[in-house]
């Protein structure tokens, strides 16, 4: 299946291991899962890590 990364828009290729057991049903809407590319993970785990850091005294 492939799925854009929802902050760059890079195209991504997603295996389906394990069937969805709601699938089925016609009744819900079906979502659409939001996806990030391995280089936005990094990036944002890179900011979240420098957001936590304490400031250096001057």
């Amino acid at each position: 299946m492939k799925t854009r990364c929802m902050l760059c828009g890079r195209v991504i290729e997603i295996e389906d291991l394990t069937p969805d057991p709601y699938e089925e049903e016609e009744d819900m809407p079906k979502k659409r899962s939001l996806q990030v590319c391995q280089m936005c993970q990094a990036k944002l785990k890179r900011e979240a890590d420098e957001s936590q850091k304490i400031p250096k005294p001057m």
